[in-house]
């Protein structure tokens, strides 16, 4: 895989940490009912799948 493929992996996961960090902020807030807090938990744990993926496939194609 071409170096910058690789860094616009790299840029997605900084991307994806952000988001991360935003889901989880607003879920420490806790000012949202109990259904939008458990939807944000799921999107919380989507965004984490999705990042150990890409961390998985960087590894994979820089080693």
């Amino acid at each position: 895989m071409a170096e910058q493929d690789l860094l616009l992996l790299e840029s997605a996961v900084t991307a994806i940490e952000e988001a991360v960090a935003a889901v989880s902020q607003e879920v420490e807030r806790d000012r949202l009912g109990d259904a939008s807090l458990a939807r944000l938990s799921r999107v919380e744990a989507e965004l984490n799948r999705s990042r150990l993926t890409l961390e998985k496939i960087i590894q994979e194609e820089s080693g």
